[in-house]
């Protein structure tokens, strides 16, 4: 399966319960080792058995980031169908920089995720198409770029379009938020 490189600014603190995630996971693959081989397994077979075991019993960061956002995907506002993505579409989502508006005024952590091609495709698709309107007024309206200087009505209205944005990190926090370790159910 391919698999595409995505940056995302995530909260701190998801960021940290992804990190205590993979110490658990790392913690419980040593004592299950070590438990196959008091039970008489080589430490060999015992190696293999954990092999076998770790993509259900213990996925890597990447495929709980990937669960989660098939989950977020599949809710009503970012479910689709969507028009599928023109190549300058495309071409402008796979760039680095932000999207439009205001510090959110918390920590953040980037990270780096190989991700399903098939499910970045259908991330980047979600995201440009329910945020085309906003974005297209702010271009319009002239609020979007760096260095630039706006009247506290031009803050006020770029930062009320910039709320209904949906780029690929908000979306990948609220999965996480969610669906992610911490999440309850």
């Amino acid at each position: 399966m391919e698999k595409v490189p995505v940056t995302v600014w995530i909260y701190a603190y998801l960021a940290g319960q992804l990190d205590l995630l993979k110490k658990r996971y790392a913690e419980e693959q040593k004592a299950t080792l070590e438990e196959l081989v008091r039970q008489g397994n080589t430490k060999k077979e015992a190696r293999i058995i954990v092999a076998r075991m770790r993509p259900v019993e213990w996925p890597g960061l990447e495929t709980v980031v990937a669960r989660a956002v098939e989950r977020r995907l599949a809710e009503p506002d970012l479910a689709g169908p969507w028009r599928p993505l023109t190549m300058v579409e495309e071409e402008e989502l796979a760039l680095a920089g932000r999207w439009p508006g205001p510090s959110l005024g918390v920590t953040m952590r980037q990270r780096n995720y190989k991700l399903p091609a098939d499910l970045v495709t259908r991330l980047r698709t979600a995201a440009w198409r329910v945020s085309e309107k906003p974005l297209r007024e702010l271009r319009e309206r002239g609020l979007v770029g760096s260095g630039l200087v706006f009247s506290d009505a031009e803050k006020t209205m770029r930062d009320e379009l910039s709320k209904q944005l949906y780029p690929v990190p908000r979306i990948v926090r609220e999965a996480l938020a969610r669906y992610g370790p911490a999440a309850s159910g």
